[in-house]
């Protein structure tokens, strides 16, 4: 993957749904498995993951990009300017992380459920 021209930092923080057994050395990522070393740049992944996205959705929310706290913008630049994370024999598999796992197993999955758009009000569309 590191030989691609993203980085595996950055495609894990954007990823879809992340799940990783640091025990087992293990990560799942959208459709993706792999062996990992362990690190301190799995709490900091896991970190972000939970602050960037909600971020994110709130600045598109209110309209205004800007609104994305820059502190966060750093954090992300500095994570993903790190060195590639070692993903050992990575594999595509047939089913998303995020629908493979069910029940108490779900608590050690991040992921970010986008709120649904209902769309405009009919008023709303009006006043256009």
């Amino acid at each position: 993957m590191d030989s691609s021209l993203v980085f595996s930092p950055f495609v894990l923080l954007f990823a879809g749904a992340v799940a990783i057994d640091e025990k087992k050395g293990e990560i799942r990522f959208d459709k993706w498995y792999a062996y990992i070393e362990k690190g301190a740049w799995i709490q900091e992944l896991l970190s972000l993951r939970k602050q960037v996205l909600p971020a994110f959705q709130e600045a598109i929310a209110c309209r205004d990009l800007s609104s994305f706290p820059r502190e966060l913008v750093a954090k992300i630049a500095n994570f993903c300017k790190q060195n590639p994370i070692k993903l050992k024999s990575i594999e595509a598999v047939t089913r998303s992380i995020d629908e493979e796992l069910t029940g108490a197993a779900r608590a050690r999955l991040s992921v970010f459920d986008w709120p649904e758009d209902v769309g405009l009000d009919e008023d709303e569309e009006d006043d256009d």
